[in-house]
């Protein structure tokens, strides 16, 4: 069973992750990494994002990528009539990763995007192992999940958080359902310690009922360009072979396992 976003988490994420600095960190880390993979370069791709949200990044692999056959699913209604309007050419559809329903037969390319907290591992495993098997052996996962349970939040009530992560869980997860992990980091590491006291009064005293709501919000823009170049400062750093020891997200990309691994 998923973890349910409350009310309204929906239309601020479709109204702001176009521009907001985590999301724009975030698309920033996953194009530079599909250039250096040289999927920037190929034709024909199949590309799936499993658990597509409101779209953004759809939008952003159809307008970055040569696609055959570009498509997401999610559960929500809501998160796939905003995904359709920023991905028209995209094949949007519902479905979720405990229970994955395919449009293509086989994916060179597979994201999912803060997904897996929704559900936990355990109930995603099997699910994540279908995903895999319809892989082409060598394709890529790309994967982003919060970091360490201990910053359970009211942040994490509103968006339906069932599980925080470490690195090692991620990687072993990974490992589980067939895939060889290629790079495993937290992410935000500079911007953590802020992070952790923002979060901190709602980490020691449940939110009320009212009280309940995500972080996030529009942005001052100055702020949000300072923060955008702190995140692209990092993401140079992990394409540089750096890994961070500690940060409020975790990344990972990994490769289907084909016959000579």
């Amino acid at each position: 069973m998923m973890g349910v976003m409350h009310d309204g988490e929906y239309r601020i994420m479709a109204e702001v992750e176009a521009e907001h600095w985590w999301y724009r960190g975030l698309r920033d880390l996953i194009a530079r990494l599909l250039a250096v993979h040289g999927y920037t370069a190929r034709s024909e791709l199949r590309v799936l994002d499993a658990g597509c949200g409101t779209g953004e990044n759809l939008r952003m692999l159809g307008g970055l990528l040569q696609t055959a056959y570009l498509g997401g699913f999610d559960p929500s209604p809501t998160a796939l009539d905003y995904a359709r309007g920023k991905a028209p050419g995209a094949d949007v559809y519902p479905s979720d990763v405990c229970d994955p329903v395919f449009h293509a037969d086989r994916y060179d390319l597979v994201i999912s995007c803060d997904v897996l907290y929704l559900t936990g591992f355990d109930a995603a495993r099997e699910g994540m192992r279908q995903i895999v098997e319809r892989m082409e052996p060598g394709g890529l996962v790309m994967i982003n999940l919060p970091a360490y349970q201990w910053l359970f939040s009211r942040h994490d009530v509103a968006v339906g958080t069932r599980q925080r992560f470490t690195a090692r869980q991620v990687g072993r997860f990974l490992e589980s359902v067939g895939l060889k992990v290629d790079l495993l980091t937290y992410r935000l590491c500079a911007l953590f310690p802020a992070v952790v006291l923002a979060r901190l009064p709602s980490m020691l005293i449940a939110p009320r009922a009212g009280e309940v709501r995500s972080d996030l919000a529009s942005t001052n823009p100055w702020t949000g360009r300072c923060l955008t170049r702190i995140l692209s400062w990092e993401n140079r750093l992990i394409l540089r072979g750096v890994r961070f020891p500690w940060g409020s997200s975790v990344f990972a990309v990994a490769r289907r396992i084909g016959p000579s691994d």
